[in-house]
């Protein structure tokens, strides 16, 4: 049902659509004005002619409010969709980059954005001076300061009010934000120039900062596109940086096994984890969500169910597997099954040790000395200290899934089965990933021909062992940045 009200020297036609689920009236409005010098009657008929029109057009949803603003539009689109449908890490990630987002757009009609607003918008991300951060590096010994006692770091942290994983990562001489430093000086009474070295970062925003910032912006338009607000997404013709071409980082064999050994000298808590995670190749939160009830000892398999995460305001959460295919059953060595088997030992004896005191409720495999979720800042902090103090190459907790895919294709393993074993949606995105292990592993395969070189050469002198040990030999060197996936 449409109603037609007078406004100025025009008229706002409006259509109503009935109540929402909390009783709100929804409707959808427009505005007519005559042009100069019709008389009342045509008035009359053209408005009649306008109000059919549009009441055809929002019964069949062809339109909507295209004058709404951008920032308007992007919280409706948090609130209605992203917040329903998305990750809380994915919503948590868009809600700060709205912040900058709506600062250079989000003032302009959805109607009139273009694709050079948008452009203009990514070239300032790329400028000198628009990071502007400000970062705080730990220069006392805080953990004397808050002690070592069992549950000191979690009392610090609530009396604080920063998180456990943000202080840990000012013991480790981390980088952390300045007002999480300015809470910690004051609570140990100290004043943050001689408890803090603080610095400002100033420099342009690196390419996949640019391209996380397109991603929510190009989310926010295609779903203005599909509710009708606008007909095309103007993010689509906007230039982007180039990521360039980044191979992912891992450990040849030779360091794999130097890292199997030192961890032997490790606390089994810290040496059961990350040598699990090498011979499983999970993802950080894979590893962390993982429970005994997803082990199967006697088929030597886990299956992945959940993930454990971490978010400012929420903590460690638990949340569903990154796609479909995440979510798989994975079989797994000897080795890494027996690694299992005796960090369960080690657990089920430290449960038994404090009895109620124990902090574990969903038979979590990898878990603080209490039983609490881990946070999954502190595994990337500790490996992070790991790596300096043991001379290994500098790689991160990620780069022990690169090393296992790796290790995997220069065994020979079929592309389809290392991406079953990862979880990929598809075999391509392996490929793309690990592109020079997979190279490596060709060029070894092209060798096995040059058995048959003195049946095939001209002069059929060169003898095939002669050629085999003059093969030229081919290795994987790590790389110092790699490619989440």
């Amino acid at each position: 049902m449409a109603t037609i009200e007078k406004r100025g020297k025009g008229y706002r036609i409006i259509v109503h659509q009935g109540y929402d689920y909390r009783g709100k009236r929804l409707r959808q409005t427009m505005t007519w004005v005559p042009e100069p010098g019709m008389t009342e009657r045509q008035i009359k008929k053209e408005l009649e002619r306008q109000t059919v029109l549009f009441e055809e057009k929002v019964n069949s949803g062809a339109t909507a409010d295209a004058s709404i603003r951008f920032a308007d539009f992007a919280e409706k689109y948090m609130r209605e969709y992203a917040e329903l449908y998305l990750k809380p890490k994915t919503v948590s990630t868009y809600r700060e980059n709205l912040r900058r987002i709506n600062q250079a757009i989000g003032h302009i009609k959805l109607s009139e954005l273009r694709t050079a607003h948008i452009n203009s918008f990514y070239q300032n991300l790329q400028e000198t001076g628009i990071r502007n951060r400000t970062v705080a590096v730990c220069k006392i010994d805080l953990q004397k300061r808050i002690g070592e006692k069992h549950g000191a770091l979690t009392a610090f942290a609530r009396k604080v009010g920063v998180s456990r994983s943000t202080i840990g990562q000012a013991i480790d001489k981390q980088p952390i934000s300045k007002e999480s430093a300015e809470a910690i000086a004051a609570a140990v009474g100290v004043r943050i120039d001689r408890a803090f070295t603080i610095t400002t970062h100033s420099e342009p925003l690196a390419p996949a900062s640019v391209i996380s910032y397109h991603r929510t912006l190009s989310s926010i338009l295609t779903r203005a596109v599909k509710w009708g607000y606008i007909q095309n997404n103007p993010a689509d013709a906007a230039e982007k940086p180039s990521l360039g071409h980044r191979e992912a980082a891992y450990l040849e064999e030779e360091d794999a096994r130097r890292l199997l050994e030192l961890l032997q000298e490790e606390h089994i808590r810290w040496r059961a984890l990350i040598t699990f995670d090498l011979l499983s190749g999970l993802r950080r939160g894979e590893l962390l969500g993982l429970r005994w009830q997803d082990v199967d000892f006697d088929a030597h398999t886990v299956t992945i169910r959940q993930t454990s995460n971490y978010l400012p305001g929420k903590g460690v959460y638990v949340g569903s597997p990154k796609t479909a295919t995440s979510a798989r059953p994975l079989l797994l060595s000897d080795a890494a099954m027996m690694m299992l088997s005796e960090y369960r030992d080690w657990q089920d004896e430290q449960r038994e040790n404090l009895g109620d005191a124990w902090e574990d409720h969903d038979g979590r495999v990898f878990t603080t000395d209490t039983g609490a979720p881990i946070f999954p800042d502190s595994v990337t902090a500790w490996f992070s200290a790991f790596i300096s103090r043991t001379g290994l190459p500098k790689v991160t907790v990620h780069s022990l899934r690169h090393t296992y895919a790796s290790l995997m294709i220069a065994d020979g393993v079929p592309l389809v089965v290392v991406s079953r074993q990862l979880g990929h949606a598809q075999a391509s995105t392996t490929a793309n990933i690990y592109a020079h292990a997979i190279a490596s592993a060709q060029a070894k395969a092209a060798q096995t021909f040059d058995r048959f070189n003195d049946l095939v050469s001209k002069d059929g002198r060169q003898k095939p062992t002669d050629v085999e040990k003059s093969a030229p030999q081919t290795s994987s060197k790590p790389h110092k940045k790699g490619k989440t996936d």
